[in-house]
């Protein structure tokens, strides 16, 4: 058996607030039925090949473990996006008024800046220094 795609699913305090978000920082578009997003408090997003999954939930999974405070704030989860130009993004996401790190190169050779959605999910933007 193997799995075949992977769509993280974020939850978000606001489903409004979120998609405004992802559609007005980074371009994301409404793949799932936009009539259907304040019914369900959930939407799937895309930008070219990558998707996201945004739910507003109150639902306890039963999943969590007891919170481990050595990895609680300072162990976030990332998720790690691969932009066709990641200069530009950076630009375009700094002349729109939000928040993000500087545009850095790292000692791994990506060219890549950091910020955080309304609800503290850690998006991090890399392209190989040498493109």
């Amino acid at each position: 058996m193997k799995l075949n795609n992977l769509i993280p699913m974020l939850n978000v305090s606001d489903i409004r607030r979120s998609l405004d978000f992802y559609r007005r920082a980074l371009g994301f578009e409404v793949v799932s039925l936009e009539d259907k997003v304040d019914e369900w408090q959930w939407a799937t997003i895309r930008s070219g090949d990558t998707e996201l999954m945004l739910s507003q939930s109150e639902a306890d999974l039963g999943l969590v473990r007891p919170i481990d405070l050595k990895h609680d704030a300072s162990w976030p989860t990332i998720f790690y996006f691969y932009p066709d130009d990641v200069v530009a993004l950076h630009s375009s996401v700094r002349q729109k008024g939000y928040d993000c790190t500087p545009l850095e190169v790292t000692f791994y050779g990506m060219r890549e800046f950091s910020m955080q959605d309304p609800d503290g999910h850690v998006l991090s933007f890399g392209q190989d220094a040498d493109e």
